[in-house]
């Protein structure tokens, strides 16, 4: 597996329940380490509120994430938005469920049905997207070689920063891990086996 999906940028939903106001935000992040300041921008910004519960998940194979139920009954809000992250398969991203108490209590089940319909709504809002991982290498080849080269290149959707020389070509490529070894291949197959690859 070399993909996973995540958003694209920051959203936001509201939702109310029973005169509690349920305001929904989804923030992807590259790092862990953001993850303090989301929060406490989060709890800047509604500083009057009641209750900010989260969920996070991370990493390719999504074994670290974490659950915060901030005050609120014990399994009632942490766990159903991390239910909502994984209803999308989703990642690298922090959903925080701001509330605003109406009064009214909603009781265990209430509570989970509105936090899990709140992350879901803001999640429904978000453009996810797939990203993949890549891995680099550099080739060095006859200039001669270079017109069928970029034309492998650009139909396996390689990223490619050219370095060239005046008889040879030096190209830094960057591919999905799962392709890199077969377009290693190729490389080395249209060149006759004169492609250096480092």
């Amino acid at each position: 597996m070399d993909s996973y999906f995540t958003i694209d940028k920051n959203v936001f939903s509201e939702i109310k329940i029973i005169k509690s106001v349920f305001i929904a935000g989804a923030f992807p992040f590259k790092l862990q380490t953001e993850i303090p300041d989301i929060l406490k921008n989060i709890k800047k910004k509604y500083h009057d509120a009641s209750h900010h519960p989260y969920a996070f998940r991370a990493g390719l194979n999504k074994n670290n994430f974490r659950t915060s139920d901030d005050g609120e009954p014990s399994g009632t809000s942490g766990k159903p938005i991390l239910e909502a992250i994984d209803k999308y398969n989703l990642t690298d991203l922090i959903v925080i469920v701001t509330r605003y108490f109406g009064g009214i209590k909603l009781g265990i089940g209430g509570l989970r049905r509105a936090y899990f319909d709140a992350a879901d709504e803001c999640l429904l809002k978000a453009e996810i997207i797939e990203k993949f991982i890549t891995n680099r290498f550099a080739v060095k080849f006859d200039y001669k070689f270079m017109n069928v080269i970029m034309r492998l290149l650009e139909n396996k959707k390689a990223a490619v920063r050219e370095n060239l020389s005046a008889e040879q070509c030096c190209l830094n490529i960057e591919v999905r891990i799962s392709e890199s070894e077969n377009l290693k291949s190729e490389i080395v197959k249209l060149t006759n086996g004169s492609a250096v690859i480092t």
